[in-house]
């Protein structure tokens, strides 16, 4: 899943997009409204955590011209605690949820896995994706094969598996895939995705990645 950071505080950036990406998310961030836009503009994003007290060009601005350009990806707006009137303005302009500085990363998380359920195939109700005999642990980043043995997976396979998990049967393309996996400072011309799929045929099983040669990749299940 690839999340958009829009915060202008540095130490805060840094610290929030390390804990999401331990916890299996592909980061861009952005520190002011100008770049936040261009950014969204420019990429698939699945959620946006925007701060609405961004220079150059303000969160609340930024959500406008979102939804002007009827672009509907979930957004979390990050206000001051006190700050209810900038809450309420972001929810009229769109926004799908808040989050009041200071706050703890567990509530953000929550929120954000709260929205996931809109963008996620349905889960068994403990964060497992299950398809094809595989059971893919959305906390742990952990996969366990029908025979029932158990790999635990690196942020990229993890990253990898839930997205053509979320897609299934469908012919995903490399540069839709690689969009989803890696930042925006990535080479996505190299041959790591052929890398990862090979790493992730060796753990689940050749069976469940189909290659289309010169189209891209499909996660095969045979019954929907």
């Amino acid at each position: 899943m690839k999340l958009l950071l829009a915060e202008d505080e540095a130490l805060l950036a840094e610290s929030l997009s390390q804990q999401l990406i331990r916890c299996g998310f592909v980061v861009d961030c952005a520190a002011d409204g100008e770049e936040a836009l261009f950014l969204i503009n420019e990429h698939p994003y699945d959620l946006i955590i925007l701060d609405l007290g961004l220079p150059k060009q303000s969160g609340l601005s930024v959500l406008h011209s979102m939804r002007s350009q009827q672009n509907n990806t979930p957004v979390i707006i990050l206000t001051a605690r006190n700050g209810w009137q900038d809450r309420v303005e972001g929810l009229k302009k769109g926004a799908d949820d808040y989050v009041g500085k200071p706050f703890h990363f567990e509530e953000l998380l929550a929120r954000i896995q709260n929205l996931m359920k809109r963008v996620l195939p349905e889960t068994d109700g403990s964060h497992v994706m299950a398809m094809n005999g595989l059971r893919l642990d959305l906390n742990t980043q952990q996969v366990e094969t029908s025979e029932g043995s158990k790999h635990n997976l690196t942020h990229t396979e993890f990253r990898l598996l839930r997205f053509l998990m979320s897609h299934p049967n469908k012919l995903l393309s490399k540069s839709e895939i690689m969009a989803k996996i890696v930042d925006q400072n990535y080479d996505r011309d190299s041959n790591v995705l052929e890398v990862y799929i090979r790493r992730l045929r060796k753990l689940i099983g050749k069976e469940h990645i189909e290659t289309q040669r010169g189209q891209g990749y499909r996660f095969v299940v045979n019954s929907l």
